[in-house]
C-alpha cells in the first residue's frame, strides 16, 4: 500500500469510527462514512469494497488502540491483582462509558461480528499473560486462559446489569480481589 493509499485509509478509519459511535452499525452507510471522510463514494471504494470492510478496521484500530494502553499502563504496576484491575478497567468501564455517550455505540461489542470476537479473544489472551506467573504458581486446577475467559465473560455480564460506571467499576474491583485471593490462598497451600 502506497504512503498516500495509507493515509487516506488512516483518515477514513477515523471519521468512520465517528459515524459508527454516533449510528452504529445499522444505521450507517457508504455514503455516510465518505461524507465524513471528505471523499467522493467512489474514491471510499477504492479504499474499502463494503461497510463491513470499513467497520472491521474502525474495530481493529480500536482494539489495537485499546491494547496499547492497557500494556503501557500495566507496564509499571508491580502487583498482578493491580495489572489486572487497570486492564479490566481499561476493557469494561471505558467501554460501557463510551456506550453510555454514544448509545449506538452497542455495535462496538455485539459478538455478532467476527471482528468483535477477535477483540475479545486478544483481550483474553492478554489477561492470560497477566496471570500466567500467578496461576502456575498456585495451586488452581485450571489454565492461564480458563481463568482470563471467565473473567473476560464476568466482565461482559457486569457491564449488562451495572447500574452505574461506577456500579461497574465496583463489580470489577470486587471480581478482581476475588481472584486475588483465590491465586493468594492457593499459593499458601502445599502442592
Amino acid at each position: 500500500m502506497s504512503d498516500s493509499a495509507s493515509i487516506r485509509r488512516s483518515h477514513i478509519v477515523g471519521a468512520a469510527t465517528q459515524i459508527f459511535l454516533r449510528y452504529g452499525f445499522g444505521r450507517t452507510t457508504m455514503a455516510d462514512i465518505a461524507q465524513a471522510s471528505g471523499l467522493t463514494r467512489p474514491t471510499l471504494y477504492l479504499t474499502f469494497p463494503d461497510k463491513e470492510s470499513v467497520f472491521q478496521a474502525v474495530i481493529e484500530a480500536m482494539i489495537e488502540a485499546k491494547m496499547t494502553q492497557i500494556r503501557t499502563g500495566i507496564s509499571n504496576l508491580p502487583t498482578v491483582d493491580g495489572k489486572l484491575l487497570y486492564a479490566c478497567n481499561a476493557w469494561a468501564a471505558e467501554g460501557y462509558e463510551l456506550v453510555q455517550a454514544h448509545p449506538d455505540a452497542r455495535d462496538m461489542f455485539d459478538l455478532g461480528f467476527k471482528t468483535v470476537c477477535d477483540a475479545y479473544q486478544a483481550f483474553e489472551d492478554l489477561l492470560a499473560d497477566i496471570l500466567r506467573d500467578a496461576v502456575d504458581q498456585s495451586a488452581l486446577d485450571l489454565s492461564p486462559a480458563k481463568l482470563a475467559r471467565s473473567i473476560v465473560y464476568a466482565l461482559k455480564g457486569f457491564k449488562d446489569v451495572a447500574s452505574s460506571s461506577d456500579d461497574l467499576r465496583s463489580l470489577i474491583a470486587t471480581h478482581v480481589a476475588v481472584v486475588g485471593a483465590a491465586l493468594q490462598k492457593d499459593r499458601a497451600r502445599p502442592k
